[in-house]
């Protein structure tokens, strides 16, 4: 990946360690290679954000990186709108098991980014309600302004939380699938049980941080339900539950963080995001039933 960044409009590349990599040794003049000593997780982006020179940062991860084009793409997009936090690329995966690649559909972030709008993409992109943390251009003042990414999460949520943050402080995230990001999709080696489990110990917590209680009792049964059917689809049932229980059990981790939010910031940050997971609720409960053995 880092031979990819060579011959872009980058002014330098910083690199966060969270696990042993051979290639660094070979490149490490050429970097600013940051060795905190354990795995940060999503955190390790924060450290990199405080120690960089320039306002408008690249924030990719070892499998990703921006086509030529794309950085300059979002930065134009950073000078006409002052206002703008986050914009982030379209992601194409790339399956290298498989030989495919897709950046469309309903399992890929353009889906999600788009928000099952049908709106004509324009230079501004689209208002989002999320970020690809691995593909996507932020301005530095802003994502420092309210923290960065919220540590305990660890992984998963980390863009979610954050656009919302930025939204309740009058900052833009926005959608800009004119600059194109490409990401080597691993199957094999990746640990979905586990990925799983933080989620839903992540979403709970979301909802705890940003949601008046009343809201928040009506959309966290929803989310819980479409989390449990991707579980039963993954057979990952425990992935569930543990989640849940860590949630609880791992609470000190958000208390004094609880910042309920108007309910029109809460339209804003959350745009159609409920309606994208009832119909993705939907398909996913129509699969389970198509797929189930017939008996005999």
């Amino acid at each position: 990946m880092l031979d990819a960044l060579e011959e872009l409009a980058v002014d330098e590349v910083i690199v966060v360690v969270n696990g042993p990599n051979e290639e660094l040794h070979r490149r490490e003049r050429n970097l600013r290679v940051l060795r905190p000593g354990s795995n940060l997780g999503i955190s390790a982006r924060n450290l990199a954000a405080r120690e960089a020179r320039n306002d408008l940062l690249v924030m990719l991860d070892d499998d990703s990186y921006p086509l030529p084009g794309a950085i300059e793409t979002l930065a134009q997009a950073f000078e006409a709108n002052p206002r703008l936090a986050v914009a982030a690329g379209l992601v194409r995966d790339v399956d290298l098991e498989r030989g495919t690649e897709k950046e469309r559909g309903s399992d890929t972030f353009d889906w999600w980014l788009r928000g099952g709008r049908g709106e004509p993409e324009t230079e501004q992109g689209l208002p989002a309600f999320f970020f690809p943390e691995g593909a996507s251009m932020v301005r530095r003042e802003a994502f420092l302004e309210v923290g960065g990414f919220f540590e305990p999460f660890f992984h998963t949520c980390g863009g979610l939380d954050v656009s919302t943050s930025l939204i309740a402080r009058g900052w833009e995230v926005r959608y800009v699938p004119a600059a194109v990001f490409v990401h080597f999709k691993a199957q094999s080696g990746r640990n979905k049980a586990a990925m799983l489990r933080l989620r839903v110990r992540n979403q709970l917590w979301y909802f705890y941080r940003h949601f008046p209680a009343a809201v928040a009792a009506r959309r966290i049964p929803a989310y819980l339900l479409f989390d449990l059917l991707e579980s039963a689809k993954s057979r990952a049932l425990g992935s569930w539950a543990l989640g849940v229980r860590d949630a609880w059990r791992e609470r000190a981790s958000v208390q004094g963080t609880r910042r309920p939010l108007p309910r029109r910031v809460i339209r804003r940050a959350e745009l159609n995001r409920g309606r994208l997971h009832l119909r993705l609720l939907a398909d996913r409960a129509a699969r389970l039933v198509h797929t189930r053995p017939r008996s005999t």
